[in-house]
C-alpha cells in the first residue's frame, strides 16, 4: 500500500519504461482516479481523452469516470459486436489527435470503457508516442484472441496498419458503404423495371384486421335473391342464384352459442379476512419485540468508528495516531487499534496514521473520517 500525497495508490495497472500506472483514490473525495507516477511530456485535453484533475512533479492525476474499466480485463475475450464499436470509437478519437498533430499509441491498460463510451489516458505521454494505425490493430487483435479471424474489421485494420486507408474509413466509410449496397439493391435491371416496386407496394391489398374473439360468430355465405311472397323455394334454390341475374343483398347466417360455459363452475372457498388480519398483527407485534431486543446499545458516544481489515486476514498491524484534526482530543503518538478491528475517532477530518507491520518499513496514511473500510494489503 503507497500514498502519494492526497491519494492512495490501490494496485499498478502497467509499467510503461520509468512511468508505473496506478488505480488510484482521492482521500478527500473518495473519488476514484488514475495516477501516472514518472509521466512526462504535456498532458492533452480533447474529446475522449481522461481529464487531468492535477499535475505534479512527481505524477499526472486523471479522473477515472465511475463505473468504467481497463480494456485489459477483456484481452483474448472480448464480444466482436462491442469491439467492432469500441475500434471505431477509438479511432474517431485517434484520428482527431493526428489531425492536432499528437500521434497516440493506446495500450489496453490505459483505455477506459463503460458501454459504448470510450476514454483515452496517457495522451501526450513520450512512452506512449507512435503510430496509431499500428497501435490500433496489435489491440483489436489482443482483445479478439482466438476469434480475430472472425472479427469484421479484420481486413480494414490489415488495410489501415499497411498504411493503404486512413483510420477514417473505420467510422465513416463502412456507412457510405453501406447506403451504397442498399442503392444497388434498389436500382432496377431494365429501365421499364424503374416504377414496379412502387406499383407491386401499392397494388398489394391490405389485410383485413383480425376481429377480437367473441361468443358469437358470423359466417357468409353465396348471395341469392329474395323470393316472392307465397312462391315456395327448395333448398337449391336457397343456395343457388338464378341464371343472368344479380343477387340483391348477401344473406348472413349467424351462429348462436351460449355464454354460460357448458360445465360446472367451481369457485374457491374465501379466506377468512379477520383470521388473516389477526395473524398479520401478531406477526408484526412479535417482530418488532425482537427488533427492540436484539437492538445493540450505542456505545460510541457520538463519535465515528472506522473498521481497519487486513489483506490476508491472518496479518496483524499496529495502527499509530500521529497527528489528528483540529477539535479532536484524540493525543498523538497512542495507538488506536492492532488490525483487523475497529477505532473510534472523535470528529470528521483527515488523520495521519503510521501503520506497522513486523518485518516491513512502516507507512505513514491520511484517513478521512467518516468513509469506506481500509484494507491493510500485506505483500
Amino acid at each position: 500500500m503507497e500514498v502519494l500525497g492526497t491519494y492512495w495508490l490501490r494496485r499498478i495497472l502497467a509499467r510503461i519504461a520509468s512511468v508505473v500506472v496506478y488505480e488510484a483514490q482521492d482521500t478527500r473525495t473518495g473519488m476514484p482516479v488514475m495516477v501516472l507516477k514518472g509521466a512526462q511530456g504535456v498532458p492533452v485535453a480533447a474529446e475522449g481523452v481522461l481529464p487531468l484533475l492535477e499535475e505534479t512533479p512527481e505524477a499526472w492525476v486523471l479522473e477515472w469516470p465511475i463505473g468504467a474499466v481497463p480494456l485489459s480485463q477483456y484481452l483474448g475475450v472480448a464480444d466482436l459486436e462491442r469491439l467492432e464499436h469500441w475500434v471505431g470509437e477509438m479511432a474517431r478519437i485517434l484520428a482527431s489527435l493526428k489531425a492536432k498533430g499528437v500521434p497516440h499509441a493506446p495500450i489496453p491498460e490505459l483505455c477506459l470503457v463503460k458501454g459504448k463510451r470510450v476514454w483515452l489516458a496517457g495522451v501526450g505521454l513520450k512512452e506512449l508516442s507512435g503510430e496509431p494505425e499500428k497501435a490500433l490493430a496489435v489491440l483489436a487483435r489482443a482483445l479478439a484472441g482466438e476469434r480475430y479471424p472472425e472479427f469484421p474489421l479484420r481486413e480494414t485494420l490489415e488495410r489501415i496498419e499497411a498504411k493503404e486507408d486512413p483510420l477514417e474509413v473505420l467510422f465513416s466509410g463502412p456507412a457510405r458503404a453501406h447506403g451504397v449496397q442498399e442503392a444497388k439493391d434498389l436500382t432496377p435491371e431494365t429501365p421499364g423495371q424503374e416504377a414496379q416496386p412502387l406499383r407491386d407496394a401499392s397494388s398489394k391489398p391490405k389485410e383485413e384486421p383480425k376481429l377480437p374473439f367473441s361468443s358469437r360468430k358470423v359466417l357468409s355465405v353465396d348471395p341469392v335473391s329474395e323470393p316472392l311472397e307465397g312462391q315456395e323455394v327448395s333448398p337449391t334454390q336457397e343456395t343457388t342464384p338464378p341464371e343472368g341475374k344479380t343477387p340483391s343483398r348477401p344473406r348472413v347466417i349467424r351462429i348462436e352459442e351460449p355464454e354460460e360455459p357448458s360445465f360446472t363452475v367451481v369457485e374457491p372457498p374465501r379466506p377468512r379476512r379477520r383470521s388473516l388480519l389477526l395473524g398479520l398483527l401478531g406477526a408484526v407485534v412479535l417482530l418488532g419485540l425482537a427488533l427492540m431486543l436484539l437492538r445493540p446499545s450505542s456505545t460510541s458516544g457520538g463519535g465515528y468508528v472506522m473498521e481497519f481489515r487486513t489483506d490476508p486476514p491472518t496479518e496483524r498491524a499496529e495502527v499509530f495516531l500521529l497527528e489528528a484534526p483540529e477539535g479532536s482530543r484524540m493525543a498523538p503518538g497512542q495507538l488506536l487499534l492492532t488490525a483487523p478491528g475497529r477505532a473510534e475517532f472523535d470528529q470528521k477530518g483527515v488523520y495521519r496514521l503510521r501503520i506497522r507491520v513486523a518485518g516491513r518499513d512502516p507507512v505513514d496514511y491520511l484517513l478521512e473520517v467518516p468513509g469506506p473500510p481500509l484494507v491493510i494489503r500485506v505483500r
